[in-house]
């Protein structure tokens, strides 16, 4: 299949809504494109104006370079439970080649909050053209799966046994 190399770098976000009632916000950035995702570092320093300049490639399938969907979602790190969802942006991308371009959009929430969640900076360069394998051996049988299981718990049942015909003398 021929696909494209996308390089898409996340520069920084400035002026996100503060989620945490208590301690600093450490926020980083999950990147979807394609259907897979990348994440940033965690920006422990400047709080609700993260700075990344973090560089993911992506490999785009040929047929959909004119329209490059990208989900880009923000979270707070948080130490002793999941992690705070912070905001989103939905981007429909259509790449100008080599020619690297920056921009700068307004960063949404699903819910039905209103007013401003900060804004998000980013930039894009489209590749060169890649072939890529695709994978077409096929998927393990679950029926194999389950027998493995099975003969391994027999296994351990019959370890256990002798295990404790062992300690008994």
């Amino acid at each position: 299949m021929e696909a494209r190399n996308f390089y898409f770098t996340v520069h920084s976000a400035s002026d996100l809504k503060d989620v945490r009632l208590l301690g600093e916000m450490k926020v980083y950035a999950k990147v979807t494109i394609a259907g897979k995702s990348k994440y940033t570092k965690v920006d422990l320093v400047n709080k609700t104006n993260p700075v990344w300049n973090a560089t993911f490639r992506f490999f785009v399938p040929e047929i959909h370079i004119d329209n490059i969907r990208v989900k880009i979602e923000f979270f707070c790190q948080r130490s002793f439970s999941d992690d705070k969802y912070v905001g989103h942006l939905n981007l429909s991308i259509k790449p100008l080649g080599n020619k690297g371009a920056k921009y700068s959009f307004t960063v949404d929430r699903n819910d039905n909050s209103s007013g401003n969640f900060g804004t998000a900076n980013f930039s894009h360069i489209l590749g060169d053209k890649v072939i890529v394998e695709q994978d077409t051996s096929p998927p393990p049988s679950s029926s194999s799966s389950l027998e493995d299981y099975i003969l391994m718990l027999e296994m351990i049942k019959t370890g256990v046994e002798i295990v404790s015909e062992v300690v008994k003398f």
